[in-house]
């Protein structure tokens, strides 16, 4: 029995029902098969995170060419999973041992790994269940997480691998410190914000009592750890002093007085204090003058023993007392306001501390080489484009990484500890006693440090299709290597640019070094979401909803359209959010179109019903018929073709054109008339069959950006089981995504067509217009004369009847050079001559009045906003939104006389 679509379309029951049967039927499932391959592996968010918008425009596009791609017949494989995320996940569970008054410290790093284990098994996966609403095809089997145990191993033996190479090396660097975390950050896990705070100026006097140099810094609490003092060597005011000391002011200690060309002379005296384990570029400045690098700050940023009476006190509050003690002891020349950038913890959000320590780095110059070398020569492309010279940039002055982080959750460096001090990465303490030489059973130390998470993440595209490093590389034909050869390189990234040097490039970089591939093909980089007023959407100032709440609200499918509809390729997005109601009325477009499609779907169901099946008569396709199967086949080449570059937008907006317009406001009406005044149900069935066919295949190019709507319908229009319309095309497929995708007929492809059928939608468009000019309403009809060319005139009687019926027309006389009957206003479209018969319907002398003076009165009004806009003093003085106005105003103002003084004309 045919369930009837009910009148409206109910989005929240239609997910869980579909996604729940899409599930039990394995649907989403990939293994290596004759079909070409397609796949995309999903950037795992944290284990801590929850979905918010990024996630819903990312998301919504690797769904999009998953299902695009399996409809396309591909053996398309979307890989998920889930990242360890060290330092945010670490600090969820300290601050939960913290609300129970412990420490990580007080339950020691054993129990503590197994504390973070057991909060991951209790809320890990939330965001996984939340990218389930979001209608995800991923194949779920495949899940991944970065502590898992095969990814862990891929991890420890690439550590090995470039530990035994060379690229791997330990070091005393200056690294970022987060003193929250305990732990170093990398360069790309700082953000710098501008900060205004004080700049002193400080007087250290030269130690034979001659003179004092004027010494300017934002940092007066280093100054324990001053070394040297820098001048530029051509710096005429302080050559003189160059090879004499200085006393630092409280510290007392005599440092020389240096040259060197990184010295800037025009900044502040001219004159640069050097502390080398405080500052990233005094710490080179004392690599090459082979200066010492003592701190006085430690891990916990507090000062420490060199600083004297200042030791104990927290970095900012030893500031304040070190420049009151310097002011009391006459050592303050000035304090300035002083704007620069500073850099913070991305993840904690303290300002970092430039910290000199023993950490593990990898020499990334012979890596990013081949890596650079890949993009220059296109065989990883970039869009939008221009990010391929962001990437040269970085990729050309790339210093070492730092990877390691002093925390417990993670993975753990490979490296272990001799008595003797000697030291070797292995997979175990048995192993590294055969590397040192060592008895077995020695006793080692392993390093108490883990990785950064980024060190598991440039393994993801070899790691999600269960790659296992062989230092023979002689690979085992097992079922992961399978994976491995058949779905890498993946077709398609879908990332944010901010992380193109967290991630992007080093997923380059390793999968070069250790697969000998590319891991990935196109890069498509997301825009940034943004609210009304250009702020990118944070919690903090209350623009960013819920995405579960608006999914709820609107639907999943009108969510995922409008991202897309909003999302142009390399520009942000912007969504208008009521900060009051946490409301996004921007997802009203998806939701409005949704509705349109229901509807239409609905109209040929209902249409259906009244007919039953039967015979069906040869459809003698008319101009309107040709036209729409151009307009469709039209459609279907130019959004495929936007898919394949990337142009997301114009899909989206092509498939708004043709069903909202095209097909709902003209095709369906059409339908309408023509199946009113049909002579037969088979006339009317095969009417009906044209109408289906073009919906189905607007259904399954619908299908990947609105799935559970379009499988909706498609089970109550298509599918065998349950559908009205059993095309055989669709006769053996239980889900809309087995259906196929669909196909190009270009034969069909008329543009003489689609531009005559365009005169008739101008025809019928110029007399509504006129009609609502003159407040005529739709109910009431006119008699409508129109004089055409003698070429034309089959086609507009062809059309008699949805002329006179979408015109409004009481009579419709159709000629070749007709006069201008009694009564009538007049338009020329597209050289139709048409003529409204309006007499007796509207009083002419009354309605010539009232637009004259209409007329008069908006010439005054121009005239004062003209004068306005013309007065260069208002230009400058008055807020840039009130001059947009005005202009605004001007614009629509002569629009509306121009309206009208062509009405006048015809009366």
């Amino acid at each position: 029995m045919l369930m009837a679509l009910p009148s409206t379309y109910n989005p929240t029951e239609a997910r869980e029902r579909w996604y729940a049967a899409w599930q039990q039927a394995n649907l989403f499932a990939s293994n290596p098969s004759a079909k070409a391959p397609y796949s995309i592996f999903m950037p795992p968010p944290n284990v801590t995170g929850i979905l918010h918008f990024g996630h819903v425009l990312n998301h919504t596009l690797q769904d999009l060419y998953i299902r695009w791609n399996r409809l396309k017949g591909a053996e398309a494989r979307w890989l998920p999973g889930l990242d360890h995320a060290g330092i945010a996940t670490q600090t969820v569970v300290e601050r939960q041992l913290k609300s129970e008054g412990l420490s990580r410290h007080d339950i020691g790093r054993e129990a503590f790994v197994d504390r973070v284990w057991e909060w991951k098994e209790k809320y890990g996966d939330i965001i996984l269940r939340q990218l389930h609403m979001l209608g995800n095809s991923c194949d779920w089997s495949t899940t991944l997480f970065t502590m898992d145990e095969s990814a862990s191993a891929a991890v420890r033996d690439v550590f090995i691998a470039l530990f035994d190479e060379g690229l791997i090396y330990r070091g005393k660097r200056i690294i970022n410190w987060s003193p929250e975390a305990q732990s170093a950050l990398s360069d790309e896990e700082v953000v710098f914000k501008e900060v205004k705070e004080q700049i002193y100026t400080l007087r250290y006097h030269l130690a034979d009592g001659s003179g004092t140099m004027l010494i300017a810094t934002v940092r007066p609490e280093t100054i324990f750890a001053d070394v040297a003092v820098a001048v530029h060597p051509d710096d005429d005011r302080y050559k003189h002093l160059i090879g004499r000391e200085v006393v630092v002011p409280l510290g007392g200690q005599r440092i020389p007085i240096i040259a060197d060309d990184y010295v800037d002379r025009e900044f502040g005296t001219g004159c640069l204090k050097v502390t080398p384990a405080h500052d990233p570029n005094d710490y080179e400045i004392g690599i090459r003058h082979g200066l010492s690098m003592p701190s006085c700050i430690d891990a916990d940023a507090t000062l420490n023993s060199l600083a004297g009476a200042y030791a104990g006190m927290e970095r900012f509050k030893a500031r304040r007392a070190v420049v009151k003690d310097l002011e009391a002891k006459e050592l303050l020349e000035k304090t300035e306001s002083y704007t620069h950038n500073v850099g913070y913890s991305e993840r904690g959000g303290e300002q970092i501390e430039p910290f000199l320590s023993d950490q593990w780095f990898v020499r990334m110059q012979p890596l990013a080489e081949p890596a650079l070398k890949v993009v220059q020569e296109g065989k990883v492309r970039f869009y939008p484009e221009h990010w391929t010279k962001t990437y040269e940039h970085w990729m050309t002055g790339i210093r070492d990484w730092c990877i390691s982080r002093q925390l417990w959750w993670g993975h753990r460096i490979p490296v272990y500890y001799a008595p003797d001090g000697r030291f070797t990465a292995a997979r175990s303490a048995d192993d590294a006693c055969i590397k040192l030489g060592l008895a077995p059973g020695t006793p080692l130390e392993q390093d108490p440090d883990v990785l950064d998470t980024w060190f598991s993440s440039w393994l993801w595209p070899m790691t999600t299709t269960g790659w296992v490093f062989d230092e023979h590389s002689a690979t085992l034909p097992n079922q992961s290597t399978r994976d491995l050869s058949f779905y890498l390189p993946s077709n398609l990234l879908v990332t944010g640019p901010d992380i193109i040097f967290f991630w992007v490039a080093r997923m380059i970089m390793a999968s070069l070094k250790f697969d000998g591939r590319i891991p990935f093909n196109d890069v498509y980089f997301t825009s940034i979401i943004r609210d009304g007023k250009g702020r990118k959407l944070s919690k903090s100032l209350g623009n960013s909803p819920d995405p579960i709440d608006v999914l709820n609200k609107y639907g999943t499918d009108a969510v995922r359209f409008t991202m897309i509809y909003l999302a142009p390729l390399g520009m942000d997005v912007r969504l208008e959010v009521d900060e009051a109601t946490q409301d996004i009325p921007s997802m009203e477009i998806g939701r409005n179109f949704g509705n349109k499609v229901w509807n239409a779907c609905r109209f040929l169901q209902l249409k259906f019903e009244e007919v039953g099946e039967g015979a069906r008569a040869s459809l003698n396709p008319t101009t309107a018929d040709q036209w729409i199967q151009s307009r469709y086949h039209a459609t279907v080449h130019a959004a495929s073709e936007a898919l394949a570059n990337y142009r997301i937008t114009e899909y989206s907006k092509l498939l708004y054109e043709f069903i909202w317009r095209d097909y709902c406001d003209w095709y369906v009406e059409i339908v309408k008339i023509r199946f009113a005044n049909a002579s037969s149900d088979e006339e009317r069935r095969a009417l009906l069959d044209n109408a289906f066919g073009i919906m189905e295949g607007m259904l399954k190019l619908l299908h990947p950006v609105m799935p559970f709507l379009t499988e909706e319908l498609w089970q109550n229009l298509f599918a065998s089981k349950h559908g009205v319309h059993d095309s055989a095309e669709s006769a053996h497929h239980a889900f809309i995504l087995e259906s196929g995708a669909p196909t190009v007929d270009e034969s069909l492809m008329n543009p003489a067509v689609e531009q005559l059928f365009t005169t008739l939608q101008a025809i019928v468009e110029g007399m509504r217009r006129q009609r609502n000019e003159m407040g005529i309403p739709p109910s009431t009809k006119l008699p409508v004369h129109l004089s055409a060319s003698a070429e034309l005139i089959p086609f507009l009687e062809e059309h008699r009847s949805v002329l006179a019926s979408l015109g409004r027309c009481s009579e419709l006389v159709i000629g070749s050079n007709l006069p201008k009957p009694p009564g009538s206003v007049a338009d020329v479209v597209r050289s139709v001559e048409c003529f409204l018969i309006v007499e007796g319907t509207i009083d002419l002398a009354r309605e010539k009045e009232r637009l004259q003076k209409e007329f008069q009165r908006l010439t005054g009004a121009i005239e004062g906003v003209e004068k306005k806009l013309s007065n260069e003093g208002f230009i400058r003085g008055a807020n840039p939104d009130v001059v947009e106005a005005e202009r605004k105003k001007l614009a629509d103002w002569t629009d509306a006389r121009l309206k009208i003084e062509k009405n006048l004309s015809t009366l």
